[in-house]
């Protein structure tokens, strides 16, 4: 049975008219209820058949003593139940139809959510939780102010009992650890803190990638423009990128480049009858970027390594008399050796390697013959970009040998040497020179020409958070002509596993350099370094602006256990390298640059470098330009303890002193021992040329920077004082400006003492102070590249032309200073 929603029993207020003691007759009550007879019969039998009983006597003048009995009956074991034959009771009229709750409006039903929301929870909440805690804040409010009164001033009082409160909570969040701080966030105020860095930089490094990097890079010969390069490229540009770089580019180039090709070799002895004989070449028997030319029946001489004074040697024992071919030994320098035999009219060249230890004599060290002291890049577009003027000759290429050259093996060079008698001039080694018609050479030189051809260089870069108008370059050279386990690929190695390492701390730390760091992988480097040099043609004016400092990797090695680690660098860095607290338990040694590679255009453009090498790779001892130089030769060193202690405290080393350069607040240049190193130079330049030069115009300049380095070292501990010690790393604002002006200026040193016009007859190199000169003389040290264009001059004894360079290096060193003291923005010069 079913009842509607107005169809039950009619409750009796308590204040009804009528007496409870005379209740309603039954017919006044149907008549309230059912308005017919008819359902007053439905009504009745309806309860009947239910079996309800009728409590409710409705004949009786009384009200029954007990209430009615209810729909449910309770079973014996306590539950209840509803009585056979009830129905159980169902609303049939809701307040809306389908129909009608299908045709409520949206924004109805949403208004009678938030009321809903507001009914169930925000009132209950307002009413047990923030009404209670409101009054019991103003009852607080009332006491405190009570008290306060007893003291002072309630409403001064307050705000001193406000700054204690607030106080002592920031006390007590920022010791609990829950807010940001120097362990937590590797900082120190706005900075960084280092000593976190390098700790998790040390415990993060995979000495085990490092190997499966060089594995690869040196399984297979990689030389410029080859397939072996094109792997080996996107080896590297696919590490960039799964580092996260967000900017990774190839940056591609046309350059004159050389390959290995059919080159012949024999000779005969006039004094006996043996006949000709051949020497067997092979692909190992080549230079990069040699010259092609036959030569026919040519008097052999043993020139030694083809020094200035062996040469002249000869020339006074007249063996340099008729058309001959040198056969020396390699130098340093076989660019040198190549421009000595054109002096002195050789007709071409055949190198000897020297026999090393666990070398079997077959050994060819392959190396370039291009000349990078008169200007390295593409030999046939000097000093430009790519094809914005018509390429020269190469013929009239002054970074080209004009004669041939061939590389032997020892065992190769023995038989020629073994045919020459002991006569003539005697040489260091105790070999003979030989003497004119002793020997005659047939030559043919036939490599493969590729007068425009691909290269490629790989530029990943990490953006700077501050001061991002500025950066550093960390660089490796990556291509050889052989494997090049030893070099050039365990430098390329080097720099994956850098970039790792800078990377992980962004991952770790949400850390960023304040400055920018580029990744560089250079190409070409065999062709007279044409990566570097085409990289610097085209964005010249941007690199200036940006860098302030190159760090090149790519002369390391963990092939000894002595230690050591060569830095050659601008003298503004001498002192920051020289003076570091923890240098790894390496004897690092700092000097100028005064060698060649790929570092070599940024030097000649007055940015400074750094190169960071090991003594062995740096003077290329066996079987570095070798084809024995393979993975399989150091595969077991590197698994050795020493040598993997030594490759991590290397990386590490090299880690701390990248992110000391790149974000140290103040940039690490040191004017003041800069100044004294100049000083001390051209003191020592004077002193060797006899006090024949003057040097006022030089002076005046000087003295003007050494006021520089006096107020920037005043600066700088002011900084320190202020920022660092009282302020523990919170920079005010316009100290920041301040700092940022300085170090724009600073990094503008090095381009502001290069001449637009460059050195006499190399207008490529326009650094004046810091470059390479046009000869040795077999001077190998530290100071043999200061002041080239004076060094230039005295070979010449040309002592107008030095005095006049030497003037205008004083009036470059006065200007710079000139314009160090007026500068506030960074500008070109």
């Amino acid at each position: 049975m079913r009842l509607g929603r107005n169809k039950g029993y009619n409750q009796v207020d308590a204040d009804d008219t009528n007496d409870l003691g005379n209740p309603i007759s039954n017919e006044e009550e149907d008549s309230n209820l059912i308005s017919s007879s008819t359902a007053e019969d439905v009504f009745n039998n309806e309860l009947d058949n239910a079996g309800v009983e009728d409590d409710l006597n409705f004949s009786d003048n009384e009200l029954p003593i007990e209430p009615p009995s209810y729909d449910v009956e309770a079973n014996e074991n306590g539950t209840y139940s509803t009585p056979a034959g009830m129905e159980q009771m169902e609303m049939d009229d809701p307040l809306f139809s389908d129909d009608e709750q299908a045709s409520v409006p949206i924004t109805e039903k949403i208004g009678s959510f938030f009321v809903c929301v507001n009914d169930r929870v925000v009132i209950p909440v307002r009413r047990n939780v923030v009404d209670p805690l409101a009054q019991g804040l103003n009852v607080l409010s009332v006491q405190l102010d009570f008290y306060l009164n007893k003291v002072g001033n309630p409403l001064i009082l307050r705000r001193f009992f406000y700054i204690i409160l607030m106080s002592i909570i920031a006390w007590i969040i920022m010791s609990s650890g829950f807010l940001p701080n120097k362990r937590a966030t590797h900082s120190r105020g706005l900075f960084a803190d280092y000593d976190i860095l390098i700790d998790y930089a040390r415990k993060s490094f995979d000495l085990s990638k490092l190997e499966r990097d060089l594995e690869y890079i040196s399984s297979m010969p990689h030389m410029s423009g080859t397939k072996g390069d094109s792997a080996v490229r996107h080896y590297l540009e696919e590490s960039f990128n799964n580092n996260g770089l967000k900017i990774v580019k190839e940056l591609e180039y046309r350059v004159y480049a050389t390959y290995p090709g059919n080159s012949i070799l024999s000779f005969t002895n006039p004094k006996s009858n043996d006949g000709k004989k051949g020497i067997e070449l092979h692909e190992d028997n080549f230079n990069p970027m040699a010259y092609n030319a036959s030569l026919n029946n040519m008097d052999i001489i043993y020139g030694f390594k083809g020094r200035e004074i062996d040469l002249q040697q000869l020339k006074e024992n007249n063996m340099l008399e008729n058309e001959f071919v040198l056969l020396l030994k390699y130098d340093t320098l076989p660019s040198e050796q190549m421009l000595l035999a054109q002096k002195y009219k050789a007709k071409g060249v055949i190198f000897i390697t020297d026999k090393f230890d666990g070398d079997d004599g077959n050994a060819v060290q392959v190396r370039s013959v291009c000349i990078p002291q008169i200007v390295p890049g593409d030999p046939v577009t000097p000093g430009w970009f790519g094809n914005t003027i018509e390429p020269i000759s190469p013929k009239e290429s002054k970074g080209l040998p004009q004669i041939p050259s061939i590389p032997l093996s020892y065992n190769q060079g023995k038989q020629l040497l073994d045919a020459l008698s002991m006569e003539g001039v005697s040489f260091e080694d105790d070999m003979f020179s030989g003497i004119r018609n002793d020997v005659k050479v047939d030559m043919t030189v036939d490599n493969a020409v590729r007068e425009s051809h691909s290269i490629t260089d790989i530029i990943g870069k990490i953006e700077g958070k501050e001061q991002t108008d500025k950066a550093i370059i960390i660089a490796a050279t990556r291509s050889g002509v052989y494997n090049g386990a030893k070099y050039p690929s365990f430098g390329s190695a080097i720099l994956l596993s850098l970039l790792q390492l800078f990377q992980e701390m962004k991952y770790k730390y949400d850390w960023k350099p304040l400055r920018n760091i580029y990744f560089i992988s250079y190409g070409g480097s065999e062709f007279n370094y044409a990566g570097a040099t085409e990289l610097i043609e085209e964005r010249l004016s941007m690199l200036k602006d940006e860098v302030y400092t190159l760090l090149d990797v790519s002369e390391l090695g963990i092939w000894d256990q002595d230690r050591k680690i060569n830095i050659e660098s601008h003298p503004v860095l001498h002192k920051f390298f020289a003076s570091n607290e923890n240098n790894m338990g390496f004897e690092v040694n700092v000097e100028h640059v005064h060698h060649y590679g790929d570092w070599l255009p940024f030097l000649a453009n007055g940015i400074p470098v750094s190169i960071f090498s090991s003594p062995k790779v740096r003077d290329r001892e066996f079987p570095i330009d070798t084809k024995f130089d393979t993975f399989d030769k150091i595969s077991e060193s590197l698994k050795g303890t020493d040598n993997g202690v030594l490759a991590t405290d290397l990386l590490i080393y090299l880690f701390k002193m990248s992110l000391e350069l790149v974000d140290t607040p103040l940039l690490p240049f040191h004017v003041d021992d800069y100044i004294t190193i100049l000083d001390k130079a051209f003191r020592d330049f004077d002193t060797k040329t006899g006090n024949k030069l003057n040097f006022n115009s030089v002076t005046k300049g000087l003295l003007l920077w050494k006021r520089i380095g006096i107020e920037w070292s005043n600066w700088r501990k002011a900084w320190e004082q202020l920022v660092l010690d009282h302020e523990e790393g919170i920079e005010p604002s316009l100290i920041s400006v301040h700092r940022w002006t300085w170090n724009k200026k600073l990094s503008n040193i090095g381009r502001r003492q290069c001449i637009a016009s460059g050195l006499p007859g190399r207008p490529f190199y326009k650094n004046v102070l810091f470059s390479p000169p046009l000869w040795s003389k077999g001077e190998t040290g530290s100071d043999s590249w200061l002041f080239p264009g004076l060094e230039d001059a005295l070979n010449l004894n040309d002592w107008n032309g030095a005095q006049s360079h030497l003037d205008d290096i004083g009036k470059i060193i006065e200007y710079s200073a000139t314009v160090f003291i007026e500068e506030t923005n960074d500008v070109g010069f």
